[in-house]
């Protein structure tokens, strides 16, 4: 393969992360359209995000084992149509019952893609013969930026949900078909193996780490706002600076965070991480005002921009298992961190305080510390620093 033909597979797969991402993006910022269109409570709103992630990790166990059997360009390029097309169908319900369905078969596309898109990226890289997982998730984080803003846009343009999700929809599709002409495919496979990649072996360590690292993202992402407002007295514009910093930063670092794991290496890129995200979380626990909780929410963004293309990367470099199934099992037990992290801070903080749930997180971000020299110790590819 020609340094032009690696080229243009990275390129494609960038552009997969990145129309994955902004089909996220898009998600995210129809919610509240969602909501009023179809006269829902927050909880009855909760039954569709529940929804979506349960269909995303659903299906990642059997995804891992088709992947392997079918090949990653074959499923990814499959997985990414479906979702663009999917992702459509939550704006024609007319009911809860229809939404979540819809909501729920999005979400299977969703993880089905992620699994498969992974997968690939990490077949990109060991050709590329240097790290460059981060690149992906950065197109990702980049992608869910330009999703959410460009549905920003269109509701400022009074465009309805089905028109607003017909033109990003469209918009991944063309995309995703530009992608296709250019998409690595393995040039083997195999078709040994258990049908379920549930996490087992020297993965379920890569598993669990990436369960605490996505708790404490999920927690994040759904909780920063609302600690903005309650405990560190922002006003309800102000509340979003704090996820906004943490996803700027996530995906500024993510462009930086190859050079970062060939220079440091993957286990003290985590560490690293571990320490910057306890740091910043203990900085907007003792100093619950917004500017400073606003910092401390940046430097976890920078901590966690690349533990999580670290252990993708990982899982998919393992002695003895087919590159999807291990990361499948990586993101089955760590997306599920992401399902368990938001209910889990909302219950504790109703039992104790959302400033004293924070603690919690430090010490989930001291397990990752802790953890990751273990886990990472068989990867089987060493990158080089150039």
């Amino acid at each position: 393969m020609t340094q032009r033909d690696l080229f243009l597979a990275r390129a494609a797969a960038s552009a997969l992360f990145f129309g994955n991402g902004f089909g996220i993006g898009t998600w995210a910022a129809q919610l509240p359209r969602f909501k009023v269109a179809l006269g829902l409570s927050d909880g009855q709103l909760s039954l569709g995000l529940l929804a979506f992630s349960l269909g995303a990790v659903a299906l990642m166990p059997v995804i891992g084992w088709a992947v392997a059997v079918v090949g990653s360009r074959t499923m990814t390029l499959i997985a990414a149509f479906s979702f663009a097309a999917a992702l459509l169908l939550p704006g024609f319900a007319p009911s809860l019952g229809l939404f979540v369905v819809a909501s729920l078969v999005a979400g299977a596309c969703n993880g089905t893609m992620d699994i498969a898109m992974n997968t690939n990226a990490t077949v990109v890289e060991k050709a590329w013969g240097s790290a460059i997982m981060s690149s992906f998730h950065a197109f990702f984080s980049l992608g869910g930026l330009a999703g959410a803003a460009v549905s920003g846009l269109l509701i400022s343009l009074d465009v309805g949900i089905a028109p607003t999700l017909l033109l990003s929809c469209s918009g991944m599709g063309l995309l995703f078909l530009l992608a296709a002409f250019w998409t690595m495919g393995e040039t083997d496979r195999t078709t040994e193996g258990h049908g379920f990649a549930w996490p087992r072996g020297a993965v379920i360590l890569l598993a669990v780490l990436a369960m605490f690292c996505f708790i404490v993202e999920g927690a994040i992402v759904d909780w920063s706002a609302i600690y903005l407002q309650t405990v560190a007295g922002a006003s309800l514009e102000a509340a979003v600076i704090g996820f906004a910093a943490f996803s700027l930063a996530m995906t500024i670092c993510r462009f930086m965070g190859d050079f970062v794991v060939r220079h440091l290496g993957r286990v003290r890129t985590i560490q690293l991480g571990g320490l910057l995200s306890a740091f910043g979380l203990a900085l907007a626990m003792l100093l619950p005002h917004p500017v400073p909780a606003s910092i401390g929410f940046a430097l976890v963004g920078v901590g966690l921009a690349n533990t999580v293309p670290v252990l993708f990367s990982t899982a998919g470099q393992m002695d003895g298992i087919p590159p999807s199934m291990g990361v499948a099992m990586v993101a089955t037990l760590g997306y599920g961190g992401l399902l368990l992290g938001p209910p889990l801070i909302g219950f504790g903080g109703e039992l104790l305080s959302l400033r004293a749930m924070l603690g919690l997180l430090i010490g989930f971000a001291f397990i990752i510390i802790v953890m990751s020299q273990r886990a990472l110790q068989r990867s089987t590819v060493q990158f080089s620093s150039t």
